[in-house]
């Protein structure tokens, strides 16, 4: 039934214009009981294009939660219809509204499938959004209100140009804008960005350009849990000395490459790929990373053509890579030591290269920690991270491990 409703949604938001000037609404939200929206208000990214209240279900420290498709920007600037979901706290909104918290979820895949405004129980995503729920519950007991986009293509038309800065800065920023429009009057301009891993690239991106590209919006600082994306060409660079990978990359690498399509068609990945791979990443088309790694019996015996031209790949991939990213906004990193799908080393270099900018920053290494257990931990840091963001206690001073 769900599946069959994400079709349904995706035909209704491919037959949406832009600049229409109607609005899918659900009536029960006054916010949103007008039967129009001046087009003028169509055309600005974070627009509101429908909202749907969902059960509370994982969020037990959430009043109300929705569903919603809103206007944003793809690559080029270009608009899109995104999706995501709306958490409010419970009680009654504080004199200047409540702050927000922006969750940028962490990979899931690339087919809409692996949206998480979709998930279900036994679903494809739903383990994770399990372990999500707690921390954003803890936000929600702080007072904060919540929205989570998917990203372009994950649940709406298009294609998911995964981990393009450009685009995940754009869908988050535009989320933010979104849910000031469902309580225009009980919502603080003040915001946090959090991310685990994909969206801990994204949540770098946000703290670098997100001030400049939303200024009418006050960023106030950037958690980022294992953030993926540390000289992020070096996957591919790793599948070329390693031509038959581990299972774990076998499933990982498709999304890498069906992303950067995404983003370029002209990196095509089926002229880059042996017969093999090509299996694999055909079926990474319909199905998320939990599908892949638990259906994955073996490795393929090579990833790429002999001689295949993988320059144009790599330098792509290295223009999304998270230190061409340097933040305007504290930040927080948050990484497992025994993390085995996010290099520690990598996470600590970023630390390093940030810190020496004199750029405020913390970094908090979690002994023994797997990729998900910075997520984990984070409902007992983000505490102390917001009070001295509050009071400009975050330091820049380099540690030593």
């Amino acid at each position: 039934m769900n599946k069959i409703k994400n079709h349904v949604l995706k035909i209704l938001l491919g037959c949406l214009s832009i600049s229409s000037a109607s609005v899918i609404a659900s009536p029960s939200i006054s916010s949103l009981s007008t039967a129009q929206i001046p087009t003028v208000l169509l055309t600005n990214p974070g627009t509101l294009l429908s909202l749907q209240p969902q059960p509370t279900d994982l969020f037990s420290n959430a009043s109300q939660r929705f569903l919603m498709t809103y206007r944003s920007r793809g690559i080029q600037s270009e608009p899109i219809v995104a999706s995501g979901f709306i958490l409010l706290p419970k009680g009654k909104a504080p004199k200047g509204g409540w702050p927000i918290l922006a969750w940028a979820h962490g990979t899931t895949g690339v087919a809409d499938t692996c949206a998480p405004s979709s998930d279900y129980v036994d679903g494809p995503v739903h383990a994770y959004q399990q372990v999500v729920a707690k921390p954003l519950n803890a936000w929600l007991a702080r007072g904060y209100a919540v929205v989570a986009p998917d990203y372009q293509g994950l649940g709406t038309p298009g294609e998911h140009p995964y981990m393009n800065a450009q685009s995940q800065l754009h869908t988050v920023v535009d989320a933010v804008r979104a849910i000031h429009l469902l309580k225009p009057n009980q919502l603080s301009k003040n915001w946090f960005v959090m991310g685990h891993s994909q969206g801990g690239a994204a949540s770098l991106a946000v703290a670098a350009y997100g001030q400049k590209d939303a200024p009418e919006l006050n960023l106030r600082g950037a958690i980022a849990l294992a953030p993926g994306g540390y000289q992020y060409q070096g996957i591919a660079e790793y599948v070329v000395n390693n031509p038959e990978p581990d299972k774990s990359v076998a499933a990982f690498f498709p999304i890498v490459l069906l992303g950067a399509e995404a983003a370029d068609p002209n990196l095509a990945p089926e002229n880059l790929i042996s017969p093999d791979m090509e299996k694999i990443l055909n079926t990474a088309r319909s199905r998320c990373l939990s599908e892949l790694q638990s259906n994955l019996t073996e490795p393929p015996k090579s990833v790429f053509k002999p001689n295949a031209n993988l320059n144009p790949l790599i330098h792509y991939l290295k223009k999304q890579s998270i230190e061409n990213m340097i933040p305007t906004v504290p930040v927080m990193l948050v990484q497992g030591e025994k993390d085995h799908l996010v290099d520690s080393r990598g996470t600590y270099a970023y630390y390093q290269q940030i810190c020496t900018a004199q750029k405020p920053i913390k970094f908090h290494s979690i002994k023994d920690g797997d990729h998900r257990d910075s997520l984990k931990q984070s409902e007992f840091l983000i505490g102390d991270f917001i009070n001295s963001v509050e009071k400009g206690k975050v330091t820049n001073l380099c540690s030593k491990k």
